[in-house]
């Protein structure tokens, strides 16, 4: 404003300018700051010659100049700033398909091959000037230029994305207890925190209405502002009704569990907004209402067909980014308000639409080819998944030596305080791992994730389960810990572990001769070390005798030389101090509940 206050009405040459400089300014401050928004990640390879390859100046196919964006006028890096948070949304979809069992490295490298290569040949096609998708073909008469649309990336981000996501799930395999291997039916794992992913659904809420509202590039252009208008409210109207349908169909028992499940309502949203992407500029609000209602669907649909084909998807992004990128990219040849087949009706029309479906697929084929091409070879090499002792250890402190969810942050810590309880005595800690709770009988949906809930009424008559609460332990002698069995409703569940789990949770004394030596003793032995290290502590016993309180352990008590406690199932602590009076004691402790898969 500063240079249009002291410039001369009279000098119209140098108001002109003044004004240009202004606009392009406005243009630049629109991206930087939408950008901003988005950008949650980041990489090299797009700087050093994916922006090229997409950007740069070259023919229908491939740009091949201004890497590492070299001659790049300086006007045009906030251009290259929001295309680059574009690549990184792209590149993230993928992150979600392939939690909790991937190799980071391997993430790394496939994020290096689509931020610079795959993705940046897609937009090269699509948002280039002289792309060949968005070039299309003159028809000539009535008809004029038909080619591919895709405002914000519904095909060119969230297919793309979508598609290697699937690809790179498939290859990389189910997470371990994901599918009954028997029958194949999926076998629900819960997620961490429901609170955080909600959190994360409004994040992208946020992110996608800068994402598409920017799409125009421009703000100091005639009907710019009116554009980005459109397409944020369109964006809103799609999110809202996605949600509510696919939670309400939800609702239904035969599609879902028949509850009100917020994580549906946020991935439903989220599903309405990539399917706005395509041409939530050119649709009337009431479009987008119903391309929401179908996205609602969509979603469940797509999450079928994941798990029919077992394919392991945790946080759903196939649903979401595949499914709702195809549906918005076919929505845009049905429901543009200038040339869509459900309101124009003609040849101009089905060309659009055959053009959607022609770009749609080629996007597709493009990706899966070299994200199977990638992955593959990442497995063939050994360097795609982790180890099943890893896994199932969970991968933050084995491959990254920090905690994600450090157990001491809820107040009470479950191992540290198992450690510090029996600080003052001699002991061992080991940790065994187990698939399958026992049972007596046979269940369908064996697995160490199921929801206690859906099988504890098949449960009833397996192994008795003692599980050891120890919500307010005092930091005492260990002996202490089998008075601690407090069984209030607000403890933590990671001191309650659900009935589905393998509870082998074994405190071990061992000490003089003290029992009767024709004690039977019956133990349920953990696998791995746990087995080998619990048996030779069992042949021990023949001839110094042992005193075990078990989870998994019933002890003959006509044979034994101490109480339980037939309502508790306490150890008489009196019997164990007269028995054990100046003996030196030694702890085991033994826990697949200290084990969190």
């Amino acid at each position: 404003m500063e240079g249009i206050e002291n410039t001369s009405i009279h000098n119209a040459s140098n108001l002109v300018t003044s004004v240009r400089i202004l606009e392009t300014n406005l243009d630049q401050f629109l991206l930087i700051i939408m950008g901003l928004c988005l950008l949650f990640i980041c990489g090299v390879s797009y700087w050093l010659f994916g922006f090229a390859l997409a950007y740069g100046e070259g023919n229908q196919f491939i740009g091949f100049t201004q890497f590492a964006i070299t001659d790049l006028p300086a006007n045009r890096f906030g251009y290259f700033f929001f295309q680059f948070t574009f690549t990184a949304t792209a590149a993230t979809i993928v992150s979600g398909a392939m939690a909790e069992r991937c190799e980071f490295m391997a993430y790394f490298i496939f994020s290096f091959i689509m931020t610079g290569f795959i993705y940046p040949l897609v937009t090269h096609w699509t948002w280039w000037h002289n792309g060949f998708l968005v070039q299309g073909i003159d028809y000539g008469g009535d008809i004029g230029r038909i080619g591919y649309q895709d405002f914000s990336g519904s095909g060119v981000v969230h297919t793309v994305g979508g598609t290697a996501a699937f690809v790179g799930a498939a290859i990389l395999g189910p997470r371990i207890g994901r599918f009954d291997p028997k029958t194949g039916a999926a076998v629900h794992i819960r997620g961490h925190s429901i609170p955080l992913s909600t959190l994360g659904g409004f994040i992208l809420f946020f992110g996608f209405l800068t994402f598409n509202g920017a799409s125009q590039m421009s703000l100091s252009k005639e009907g710019d502002g009116e554009a980005i208008s459109l397409a944020i409210v369109n964006t809103m109207i799609t999110a809202t009704f996605a949600s509510f349908t696919a939670t309400f169909v939800y609702r239904i028992p035969t599609f879902g569990s028949g509850a009100w499940c917020i994580t549906v309502a946020s991935n439903g949203a989220i599903t309405g907004m990539v399917a706005s992407c395509a041409g939530c500029n050119v649709f009337y609000p009431w479009g987008s209402c119903i391309l929401g209602i179908v996205a609602g669907i969509t979603y469940h649909v797509w999450c079928w067909i994941v798990r029919k084909v077992c394919v392991d998807d945790p946080s759903d992004a196939v649903a979401m980014n595949l499914g709702g990128g195809t549906l918005g990219v076919i929505a845009v040849g049905l429901l543009d308000r200038n040339k869509g087949i459900l309101l124009k009706w003609n040849q101009q029309s089905g060309l659009c639409l055959a053009w959607q479906l022609a770009g749609m697929t080629l996007i597709m084929c493009w990706t899966a080819f070299w994200s199977a091409i990638s992955f593959g070879i990442m497995r063939w090499r050994k360097i795609l998944r982790v180890p099943e002792d890893v896994e199932l250890k969970g991968l933050d402190i084995p491959r990254h030596k920090e905690p994600g969810y450090p157990v001491e942050s809820y107040g009470h810590g479950h191992v540290e305080k198992i450690i510090q309880i029996l600080e003052s005595t001699p002991m061992e800690v080991f940790q065994g791992y187990t698939n399958m709770a026992m049972t007596l009988k046979e269940v369908n949906d064996k697995g160490p994730y199921e929801h206690p809930e859906i099988v504890a009424e098949n449960r009833q008559n397996s192994v008795t389960m003692h599980n050891v609460h120890m919500d307010s332990v005092a930091r005492r002698s260990c002996r202490s810990i089998h008075e601690l069995h407090e069984t209030g409703s607000h403890e933590h569940p990671e001191w309650r572990p659900p009935l589905s789990h393998q509870l082998n949770h074994s405190i071990t004394y061992v000490g003089g001769s003290i029992l009767n030596e024709n004690s039977d003793i019956r133990m349920i032995h953990t696998k791995n070390e746990s087995i080998s290290y619990e048996l030779d502590v069992h042949s021990q016993t023949q001839e110094k005798g042992t005193i075990m309180h078990s989870s998994h352990a019933e002890v003959d008590k006509n044979k034994t030389a101490y109480q339980e406690s037939e309502t508790e199932g306490i150890v008489d602590e009196l019997n164990i101090k007269d028995s054990y009076r100046n003996l030196e004691l030694k702890t085991i402790i033994s826990s697949d509940t200290i084990t969190r898969f």
